[in-house]
């Protein structure tokens, strides 16, 4: 069953597709693995879940973690057929989307997105191209307790049709 916004969150059933499928759609070992891993976390929840990333050479996955693993999750990681490394995390994920989600709603005129950093260390922002970055940084780190990253300048595309910001 596929799921989209399109019917409401509906379930209904795939399309199949005729022919072949292109090799970039094929999962990988790796991308499979993290999918494994990734459902059992989500389906596992714990307050100490980081999250999983894929790494590309060698082909690995990474899973982010705040203290000790649960052993089901370290088991189901070495039946993986490509090498999932743990990682120690400062924050969970639990740690950090509440407090990526304060600044954004805090600093709406200078943040335009935030997330938890890939490993888990702190939050990374990216600005308008109108705020001034270093002092932006400097106020944000001050007002956190979790690190804040600068990540990059982007100005999103406001499909509402808000003209406050270029």
């Amino acid at each position: 069953m596929a799921r989209d916004g399109a019917d409401g969150g509906v379930c209904r059933p795939k399309k199949a597709i005729s022919g072949s499928v292109p090799v970039e759609l094929m999962p990988t070992p790796a991308s499979t693995a993290a999918h494994t891993v990734g459902d059992w976390i989500s389906e596992n929840p714990n307050a100490n879940a980081g999250g999983v990333v894929i790494l590309r050479d060698p082909e690995a996955v990474a899973v982010y973690w705040k203290g000790p693993p649960p052993p089901e999750l370290q088991s189901l990681a070495a039946a993986q057929p490509v090498p999932v490394t743990f990682h120690a995390a400062t924050y969970s994920l639990a740690d950090l989307d509440p407090v990526a989600r304060q600044v954004l709603a805090d600093h709406r005129d200078v943040v335009s997105s935030t997330g938890p950093n890939h490993d888990y260390s702190g939050i990374s922002v990216s600005l308008w191209s109108t705020a001034p970055v270093e002092a932006t940084m400097a106020k944000l780190n001050a007002e956190s307790d979790v690190p804040i990253f600068f990540w990059m300048i982007a100005d999103p595309v406001d499909l509402t049709g808000d003209t406050t910001h270029p």
